[in-house]
C-alpha cells in the first residue's frame, strides 16, 4: 500500500505516518515545508519525503497522487486568531489548495481520506454533535472567524458530490480538539498561533499569566493523539467497506470547560515541572483578544455512535492522562 500524506510534519501527519511505517509493504510519500517531527522517518527506506508547500508544488503532488494508494491532506490552518487575522490565508490553503487535490483524486480514481474538523457544527444547540443529524450553524459573513468551518464544510459537500456523480472514493473524519505530543511548536504558542492547551503550556513555561476568553466558560471534547490514530488506521485498513461514511473521531468523555482545562494543567505542571509557576489565571473578553471578527462556541461534543458501529472503536485515554502526557512531552 503506498500513502500519500500531505503535512506530513504536523500533528496527525506525523503520528499517523510514523505508525503506518511499521506495517509490512507500506510506502509512505510525504510533502511539507519542515521536517523537525520526522527525523526518523526519513532515514527509513519506505519513506520519500519532498520538502516544500503544496500550493507550490501542483506536478509533485499531482505525480504521488497518481502513485499513491491512499491520499491523505493534512495541510491547513486550524489556528483561530489566524481565522480573524489572515482569513484570505486560511481560505486559499485550506480550500483552494484542498480543491485541486480533490479533483486529482478524482481524476485518477483514488480513496481520499479527508480531514474535515468539529467546526462544521459551529454553533448548533444539539447535546451532540451527528455526522448526518446535525445542522451546521455559523454566525454573519462579517464574523471571519467562520473561514475555515466553511472552508472544510464546502470542501466536504464537494467530496461528497464527486462521490455521487464521478464516483470518488472518500471518507471524512472530523477530529474533535485532538491533543498530544507534538501539537504545536512552542514557539508558535508562544506568537499565539497555537492551539489553547499549547498556549497554556508555553505561558506556564514562559512563567506568563494564562489568558482564558470569556472566563473559559466555553467547553471542549478533548481526544488523545493515539486513540484517533487507531481510528484512522481502521478506516485506513477498510477503507473499501468505509466508502462514503463520515466519522466523529472525539472523546465525549472528556467534555470539559476550558477554566477546568487551565486548572487541571496547572495541577499536573505542579508536579511535573521542576519550576514554581507565579502567574496567575486571568480572563479577557473574546472582543478584547480576537478581535471583532470572532464568535466563540459554546459545545462542541461528539456523537461517535458511527466510529462504534463500523469502526469497532472508541476512545481510551482519560482527560487526566491526555492533559499529563501532552505537557510531560514539552516538559
Amino acid at each position: 500500500m503506498k500513502v500519500l500524506i500531505l503535512g506530513v510534519n504536523g500533528f496527525i501527519g506525523n503520528a499517523l505516518a510514523n505508525e503506518l511505517i511499521k506495517k509490512k509493504g507500506v510506502i509512505i510519500y510525504g510533502l511539507d515545508v519542515n521536517s523537525d517531527n520526522i527525523n526518523k522517518l526519513l532515514l527509513h527506506k519506505n519513506f520519500i519525503f519532498k520538502k516544500g508547500y503544496v500550493e507550490k508544488n501542483d506536478k509533485w503532488v499531482e505525480n504521488y497522487i497518481k502513485k499513491s494508494d491512499v491520499i491523505i491532506p493534512l495541510i491547513a490552518i486550524a489556528t483561530p486568531k489566524v481565522y480573524v487575522t489572515d482569513p484570505l490565508k486560511v481560505f486559499e490553503l485550506d480550500f483552494e489548495s484542498n480543491l485541486k487535490i480533490i479533483k486529482w483524486c478524482s481524476k485518477y480514481n483514488k480513496f481520499i481520506l479527508f480531514p474535515s474538523t468539529s467546526e462544521v457544527y459551529g454553533m448548533s444547540k444539539d447535546d451532540k454533535f451527528n455526522e448526518y443529524k446535525t445542522n451546521l450553524i455559523v454566525g454573519p459573513v462579517n464574523k471571519s472567524r467562520w473561514i475555515y468551518s466553511i472552508s472544510k464544510q464546502l470542501l466536504d459537500r464537494v467530496i461528497i458530490a464527486y462521490g455521487e456523480q464521478r464516483k470518488l472514493k472518500y471518507t471524512l473524519f472530523r477530529p474533535f480538539n485532538w491533543i498530544g505530543p507534538k501539537l504545536d511548536t512552542l514557539k508558535r504558542a508562544q506568537l499565539g498561533n497555537g492551539r489553547v492547551l499549547t498556549i497554556m503550556i508555553s505561558n506556564l513555561i514562559k512563567n506568563k499569566n494564562i489568558t482564558l476568553v470569556n472566563n473559559g466558560v466555553q467547553k471542549r471534547s478533548f481526544t488523545y493523539i493515539d486513540d484517533g490514530i487507531e481510528a484512522l488506521l481502521t478506516i485506513i485498513n477498510n477503507r473499501n467497506k468505509l466508502n462514503k461514511k463520515i466519522f466523529n473521531i472525539g472523546n465525549p468523555k472528556n467534555n470539559i470547560s476550558i477554566e477546568k482545562l487551565s486548572k487541571i494543567l496547572l495541577q499536573e505542571y505542579k508536579i511535573h515541572s521542576k519550576a514554581k509557576y507565579t502567574g496567575k489565571i486571568i480572563s479577557r473578553s473574546e472582543k478584547d483578544f480576537y478581535g471583532n471578527s470572532y464568535q466563540d462556541i459554546t459545545q462542541r461534543i461528539p456523537d461517535i455512535s458511527e466510529a462504534k458501529k463500523y469502526l469497532k472503536w472508541k476512545p481510551k485515554t482519560n482527560l487526566k492522562k491526555s492533559i499529563e502526557l501532552t505537557l510531560k512531552s514539552f516538559l
